[in-house]
């Protein structure tokens, strides 16, 4: 049986309170991205043991929030672009989950559009609109420049429009 440093228990320790602080709001994140329950969740448990490899890499404490949420971002980014290689079509999404909005007498599936996004502009939607973050920290968490997180905001409010227009 291997015994931890006092340093490795402080760590865990760390990471365990930061973990059950954010376990929440990262699976809602992932799974705006990632659109499968199962996969949004083993997305966040992996973004936990990525984030327990490299844990020493940030030392301020107060930035270790957007680190992980930086960290799943573009891991959930980086398995739905890996999935679509897999996938002939998209995986049907239950309805149990889906927002339903009701526009001029016509019933809108907001669920439905948005999968119809990448996975770049489902992740800069969520995180801008959902989350509430600028394009500049958008930006950030994604990995891209603030121009890039614009051009996927401004073509999904555009598709998610020709969209709902077409309902």
């Amino acid at each position: 049986m291997r015994v931890l440093a006092a340093d490795q228990w402080e760590r865990r320790a760390a990471l365990e309170r930061l973990v059950g602080a954010q376990q929440r709001r990262l699976f809602h994140i992932a799974l705006s991205i990632l659109r499968n329950p199962g996969d949004a969740e083993d997305a966040v448990q992996e973004s936990f043991l990525l984030a327990w490899r490299k844990w020493d890499a940030v030392r301020e404490e107060e930035k270790r929030e957007q680190w992980l949420t930086t960290i799943c971002v573009r891991h959930c980014i980086r398995r739905r672009q890996g999935l679509r290689r897999w996938l002939v079509r998209e995986p049907d999404v239950t309805t149990a989950g889906a927002e339903h909005v009701r526009f001029q007498g016509r019933l809108l599936d907001l669920d439905r559009a948005q999968a119809k996004l990448s996975p770049q502009q489902r992740a800069a939607l969520v995180l801008s609109y959902h989350r509430g973050y600028s394009a500049d920290q958008c930006a950030a968490l994604m990995g891209v420049a603030p121009g890039t997180v614009r051009s996927h905001l401004a073509r999904a409010l555009a598709a998610l429009r020709k969209e709902m227009s077409d309902a």
